[in-house]
């Protein structure tokens, strides 16, 4: 009995050691719990544009403050914003992670991933480079301006480290000579920043 009561004494410390570090672990990667809360950012977008009946409408971000200033996990990430095409109804017809429809990738960084690791998401990119909505009816084209943002970052993630900073464009895709895309005037890109679940934009088509 003695044996056994020890046993099940080691075991329960052990959870408990585990179940400490798990919530020291999810603190750090959800800081809204922290004693320094993440501040939703204030985005500034342009009006959206389309050039020459090509079909693509066209959206910069021209000023960002807050996210990554007042949060510890690097807020601004375009792996934190949440993009939503919504149709004149107000239902969601297209849904992706900003991380995953950028369309100019091009790191070459094999610290961590391998190089067909590297060539699958600079072909992802190229493949949403290149078409023309059908597929893909909102693209990013990332701009470097953000802090530390590179794409040969030696992170775990390289992506991970891509952020919405002034000059990023978002492209949305309807139908025009140079698009094929579902989108359509009165429709519009919402934005959500995932750490709080709040939007940051709300862009109309028109």
């Amino acid at each position: 009995m003695n044996n056994t009561m020890k046993v099940a004494g080691v075991v329960g410390t052990l959870l408990l050691i585990v179940l400490f570090v798990y919530a020291s672990l999810f603190a750090w990667h959800h800081p809204i719990g922290n004693l320094t809360p993440c501040d939703t950012p204030t985005i500034v977008f342009s009006d959206v544009k389309e050039e020459d009946n090509s079909g693509i409408y066209t959206t910069e971000v021209l000023d960002i403050d807050g996210g990554e200033q007042s949060c510890q996990s690097g807020g601004s990430g375009w792996r934190y914003f949440y993009l939503y095409l919504i149709d004149d109804e107000d239902l969601i017809y297209y849904d992706a992670i900003g991380m995953n429809i950028i369309d100019n990738y091009s790191g070459n960084n094999t610290f961590y991933w391998t190089q067909e690791e590297l060539s699958f998401e600079r072909n992802l990119s190229a493949q949403i480079s290149n078409d023309n909505g059908t597929v893909f009816p909102i693209h990013i084209q990332n701009e470097m301006t953000g802090d530390r943002e590179t794409y040969n970052h030696s992170a775990r993630h390289p992506k991970a480290w891509l952020t919405l900073s002034v000059g990023d464009k978002i492209k949305i895709y309807g139908y025009g000579s140079e698009a094929d895309g579902p989108a359509r005037e009165g429709w519009s890109l919402r934005i959500k920043w995932d750490i709080t679940g709040d939007t940051v934009g709300e862009i109309k088509i028109s």
